[in-house]
């Protein structure tokens, strides 16, 4: 049985969704999304410093990578750059892979195409499946960081005819 959801980011959407459930209401959300100019760069563009890839240049001891300094931190300049690449390739394969947990296709899906953007004269991805980028637009707003006060509220006005959506 279909019920009606209003999905909302405060100062962004909001969105009445037919759905059998939250999650389908969530799907049905973002699949309206897979145009979204800003969501689609933050996905596809691998320049450090604006995108997602940005968030995989960490270790088990912070950031890979200074922006401000335009360095490498302290503990990896001994390296060579060599060895300072595979050290940071190792680290975002691995911080890719925990992101997508779940679903390991996507975390190669990504890095293929961050390996494709290296050897590519553009610093963006070329081609995702919209699998993935459903599967990555609900990663991005679960994490709280897309979206002010992201939620979804099913409509129920079987006992009465008001309904408080939000409240601050």
């Amino acid at each position: 049985m279909s019920h009606l959801y209003v999905v909302y980011a405060l100062e962004s959407t909001i969105s009445v969704v037919e759905a059998e459930s939250k999650g389908e209401a969530l799907d049905t959300f973002v699949r309206g999304l897979m145009d979204d100019e800003n969501l689609n760069y933050f996905i596809k563009d691998f320049s450090f410093g604006d995108g997602l890839l940005t968030q995989f240049y960490r270790d088990d001891q912070g950031y890979l990578f200074d922006i401000d300094q335009n360095e490498v931190p302290e503990r990896l300049q001994q390296l060579n750059e060599q060895e300072k690449d595979d050290y940071i390739d190792s680290w975002i394969e691995s911080n890719a892979r925990q992101f997508w947990n779940a679903e390991p296709q996507f975390a190669s899906e990504f890095l293929q195409e961050l390996d494709k953007a290296k050897h590519s004269d553009s610093p963006q991805a070329h081609q995702f499946s919209n699998a993935f980028l459903v599967s990555t637009i609900k990663k991005i707003i679960q994490q709280g960081d897309w979206y002010e006060a992201f939620d979804i509220v099913q409509i129920d006005l079987a006992d009465t005819n008001y309904q408080v959506i939000y409240e601050d």
